[in-house]
């Protein structure tokens, strides 16, 4: 078993489990079932994508495990402003507006399919691109190809959309101003990013261009 995929899956795991201690120190220790469901899901479904990533392709996580690579400063800086912001500060954000139950049932499980979508998307799109490192490069030293198949016939960058679907679950779930306020920064960066390694991957990987000619949006089907 790879060492590099085994400490990006701890890692990944962690990151779960941080959250929930996050919110729990905001919430004063006051949880109900839906906090619970919703953590417990999101550690679930991020323990079951890994276990098939594991036997599928330990090469790509072995890679995401990777952060200090060639990147540009841009890219440095908005995935470090991104994995604060999504894994730690909207939770304890949460946590410190929690008022002992969610304000809407509805948005409540409106937001948890979001939640489990979000990561299946995500793995749907690490299962083709073994070329999905967690920073943004044109990875000469790999190679790099365009992957044109599976969800990637669909938008340019899916794992990108996958974040957009997380930040708006947890959003919907929570439904409080300042964890709205800090999914939407969420969303500023990673339309910001996108559109950065977009053009990145137009001037330096070769087929990418006549790639976004076939698939035309970048993040959001219909729309851009």
């Amino acid at each position: 078993m790879s060492k590099g995929a085994m400490g990006y899956g701890v890692r990944v795991l962690i990151q779960r489990i941080l959250g929930l201690v996050l919110f729990a120190l905001g919430a004063s220790f006051s949880l109900n079932w839906h906090v619970w469901l919703y953590f417990g899901a999101n550690f679930a479904a991020a323990l079951i994508s890994l276990v098939i990533m594991f036997r599928v392709n330990q090469e790509t996580l072995s890679r995401r495990g990777k952060v200090v690579t060639d990147s540009p400063p841009w890219d440095k800086l908005l995935l470090g402003l991104y994995w604060l912001l999504h894994f730690f500060v909207i939770h304890l954000v949460a946590g410190l507006e929690w008022q002992g139950t969610v304000p809407y049932q509805g948005c409540y499980w409106v937001g948890m399919v979001f939640v489990i979508l979000s990561i299946v998307l995500a793995m749907a799109a690490l299962l083709v691109n073994t070329y999905l490192e967690s920073t943004a490069r044109i990875q000469n030293d790999r190679n790099q190809e365009v992957i044109t198949t599976g969800v990637y016939r669909l938008v340019r960058h899916p794992t990108y959309l996958a974040v957009l679907l997380s930040a708006v679950g947890i959003a919907l779930i929570f439904a409080t101003p300042y964890v709205i306020l800090t999914a939407v920064v969420i969303g500023i960066i990673i339309v910001i990013r996108t559109s950065l390694e977009d053009t990145m991957l137009h001037q330096g990987l070769q087929g990418y261009a006549d790639y976004a000619q076939k698939v035309r949006y970048r993040l959001i089907p219909g729309l851009w």
